[in-house]
C-alpha cells in the first residue's frame, strides 16, 4: 500500500466543524499514516493530528494581503498557497492528501488504484477565471480535460509539485507564490484554483501517473442519515449558512429555513436527541 499523510487548512469559519469531519474521515480514509493541520485559532487542538508551524511557509497571511488588491479574499488565497506548498515542503511522504475542512467522506474510500497510482476525483465545476489565471501563471498551463479537478480534496505528489514550481519560477524569474499573487484578477472574487492548476498540469506533463475517477458527492445544507447513505462524500460549506454556529444569527435575522437546517445539523453532529441542551441554550443568551 502506498504511504501518504493528510493535511488540512482550518480557516476561521471551519473551527467549529473540523472536529466532526476529522472524526468521521479517520474512519473512512483508507491507508493514511499521519494527519497534520494549520489553523489561525490558537485554542484549536485536534486529537491525533499534529499542528504545522506556519513559519515553515515562505509567505504569511499578512504578506498575501499586502500583495493583492482584493483584500477581502486574502485568507482564501493564503489557504490555496498553503495547500500547494505544504506537500512540497514536508519531508515525510511523496504523497499528501489535502482535504477541505468541511468535507465528510461517508464510506470507506481508497485513494490509490490497484496499480498504486493516485486518484484524481473529477467534477463538473467550470469557472473561466481559474483558467485565465493559470495561463497567466504560465502559458503552458491550459485546460487539458473537459472535467474539473476541484472536488474538495487532492492527492498531491511532492515531486510533481516541485516540477510545477520550477517550471513557473524559471519562466518568471521569481518565487512561485509571488507569481500566483501577481497574476490574480483583482476584479474577481474567485480568481484562482489550486486544485485546478495541479490537476491540469499533471494531466499534461504526467498523464500516466494518475487515474481518474468519479465519486458521488454534493455540497449540502442539511446533514442526515440519508445524505450519508446517498453520497460517497459531502460538504457542509460555510456559505450555506446552516452550520451549528449559525443558529443564533439565523434566529436573529429570522432566516427560519436556515435556522431549521442549522438546528438539524447541530443535533446530527452531536448525535443527540432533540432536546434543548445547555450548549444550545447558551447560543441564545
Amino acid at each position: 500500500m502506498t504511504s501518504f499523510d493528510i493535511f488540512q487548512t482550518v480557516g476561521p469559519k471551519d473551527s467549529s466543524i473540523i472536529k466532526s469531519t476529522l472524526k468521521n474521515n479517520k474512519k473512512n480514509i483508507v491507508g493514511y499514516d499521519d494527519i497534520f493541520y494549520i489553523s489561525e485559532d490558537n485554542n484549536l487542538s485536534l486529537n491525533s493530528a499534529s499542528f504545522v508551524d506556519p513559519t515553515i511557509f515562505p509567505f504569511t497571511l499578512d504578506y498575501v494581503s499586502e500583495n493583492i488588491k482584493n483584500k477581502k479574499r486574502a485568507g482564501w488565497i493564503y489557504a490555496q498557497l498553503v495547500k500547494l506548498y505544504y506537500p512540497k515542503l514536508q519531508n515525510n511522504k511523496e504523497f499528501v492528501l489535502v482535504i477541505d475542512s468541511d468535507v465528510f467522506f461517508t464510506k470507506r474510500i481508497e485513494f490509490f488504484d490497484e496499480s498504486k497510482k493516485p486518484y484524481f476525483t473529477i467534477s463538473n465545476e467550470y469557472h473561466r477565471p481559474y483558467f485565465s489565471h493559470m495561463n497567466r501563471v504560465h502559458p503552458d498551463l491550459t485546460r487539458e480535460y473537459d472535467k474539473s479537478g476541484i472536488s474538495h480534496h487532492m492527492m498531491f505528489s511532492k515531486s510533481k509539485l516541485t516540477s510545477l514550481f520550477e517550471m513557473v519560477e524559471k519562466y518568471h524569474k521569481k518565487n512561485f507564490y509571488d507569481v500566483y499573487l501577481d497574476m490574480l484578477d483583482p476584479k474577481e472574487d474567485s480568481p484562482s484554483a489550486d486544485y485546478e492548476i495541479y490537476f491540469h498540469y499533471v494531466l499534461k506533463h504526467f498523464p500516466q501517473k494518475y487515474s481518474i475517477r468519479e465519486l458521488d458527492w454534493s455540497n449540502v445544507s442539511r446533514l442526515s442519515e440519508k445524505t450519508f447513505k446517498t453520497y460517497d462524500m459531502i460538504s457542509l460549506p460555510h456559505y450555506s449558512g446552516s452550520r451549528p454556529e449559525d443558529i443564533y444569527k439565523n434566529f436573529k435575522k429570522r432566516k427560519f429555513n436556515r435556522l431549521f437546517n442549522s438546528l438539524i445539523n447541530y443535533f446530527f453532529l452531536k448525535k443527540s436527541k432533540f432536546r434543548w441542551d445547555r450548549n444550545l441554550w447558551g447560543m441564545f443568551l
